[in-house]
């Protein structure tokens, strides 16, 4: 009876056996080749002087020298360029100790990071006569650690984001609300005695409080929702002019209250297609920033110039033109940013934030706002500033085609 799991007789499998055994115990076989070549490996048998006595047909694939054969040339000429040099040989630690090495590179001839090791030879009088060369491609090892090397920065990033979301929460919150409450329970326990000038001053003092947390509020939501992926960029053709002079009337106030000078020269031409919604609150945290830095009696203005215009124009038509884009600049006449400064704005682990020339507060977190949802719409967010001579944001946003 035949086993039917592979269809062949069992004395058949039985002889097939008993002679593959045999051509393994007959050091004269060819079933030695037949393996040495099966290996996926780059396998090689390599003498003192560094000279390929043997290689398998992994080896011999790879170096690919056509006709010629690949026994008799150098080990090193054959698999490096650049990757493997005489200080991380391995195969020459192992003629200087006679131990086993390893060693981990890249080898950009071959366009792989390889694992190589060698492994000493010896006769029967343990006289060394080379080594056997083994080179692993541990490629898709090395992209799996750059991925988990990637995550676990991203991670960290993460853990990092979520400490400054609970200390601005406890910290930033607290302290406007500290302030809304002392200033309401004065009015309430004085209010008979008070003036209206004195009641006037303590409320537009509550409202600044209150306006204060609610922008950071917003601001703490859009962040998170950048964080979590949930803000969707949704972009729309619209005027950015409009949306500048939406943003003055929403400030104009804290801007009077400081006799600051709010200056839009942006004209009614200038239509963006981008998220709306994120671009008033770019234009929101600038503008806000703006006013908190800026001295009594200064300006901050608005302006904006067409980047990537066509060149060459030829009658009533343009030709050679490029990818438009509008940059739009938020200036002040303030105390400006240090050099050392500029470096943390963005750095999420640092509580880096700033009092206002009326010691107004912030939490830090506008501009890191600014800058990713500026990114998110594929633009830049640039800084130029001087202590003591203002500040210029600039960012980009794309221009609508029509």
């Amino acid at each position: 009876m035949f086993d039917q799991s592979d269809g062949m007789n069992p004395s058949v499998r039985n002889i097939r056996n008993e002679d593959f055994s045999a051509q393994l115990s007959n050091p004269d076989s060819h079933v030695w080749e037949l393996i040495f070549d099966s290996m996926p490996d780059m396998v090689a048998l390599i003498d003192l002087n560094n000279i390929v006595v043997k290689a398998n047909k992994a080896m011999r694939q790879r170096v690919n020298i056509g006709d010629q054969s690949i026994t008799g040339h150098s080990c090193n000429k054959l698999m490096h360029d650049h990757g493997c040099t005489l200080s991380n040989c391995p195969h020459l630690s192992m003629i200087n100790d006679r131990q086993t090495h390893s060693v981990e590179l890249y080898e950009p001839k071959f366009d792989l990071h390889l694992n190589i090791t060698t492994i000493p030879i010896f006769d029967a009088e343990n006289n060394l006569l080379g080594s056997l060369h083994i080179a692993r491609d541990i490629s898709i090892q090395k992209v799996s650690e750059a991925k988990l090397t990637k995550l676990n920065s991203e991670l960290n990033e993460l853990n990092q984001s979520k400490d400054k979301f609970f200390s601005i929460v406890a910290h930033d919150l607290r302290s406007p609300f500290q302030g809304m409450l002392g200033f309401t329970d004065l009015i309430l326990e004085d209010i008979d005695t008070l003036s209206k000038a004195e009641i006037k001053e303590y409320l537009l003092k509550v409202r600044d409080s209150a306006y204060s947390t609610f922008t950071l509020l917003e601001n703490l939501l859009d962040w998170s929702r950048l964080q979590t992926g949930r803000l969707e960029y949704k972009p729309s053709e619209f005027s950015l002019c409009e949306d500048v002079a939406s943003v003055i009337s929403l400030l104009d106030s804290n801007a009077q209250s400081k006799n600051i000078s709010l200056i839009n020269n942006l004209s009614d031409k200038y239509v963006v297609n981008a998220d709306r919604r994120m671009v008033h609150s770019i234009l929101l945290n600038l503008t806000t920033n703006a006013i908190k830095f800026t001295h009594p009696g200064g300006s901050v203005s608005f302006n904006a110039t067409i980047k990537g215009m066509c060149e060459n124009e030829i009658g009533n038509g343009t030709t050679g033109c490029s990818h438009k884009s509008l940059q739009i600049s938020v200036s002040d006449t303030g105390v400006g940013i240090s050099p050392e400064g500029i470096k943390k704005i963005f750095k999420i682990d640092e509580h880096f934030t700033l009092s206002g020339t009326s010691n107004e507060q912030g939490a830090g977190l506008g501009l890191i706002l600014v800058k990713e949802m500026t990114e998110k719409q594929g633009g830049k967010l640039i800084i130029n500033s001087q202590e003591g001579k203002g500040s210029v944001f600039t960012f980009t946003l794309p221009l609508a085609e029509k």
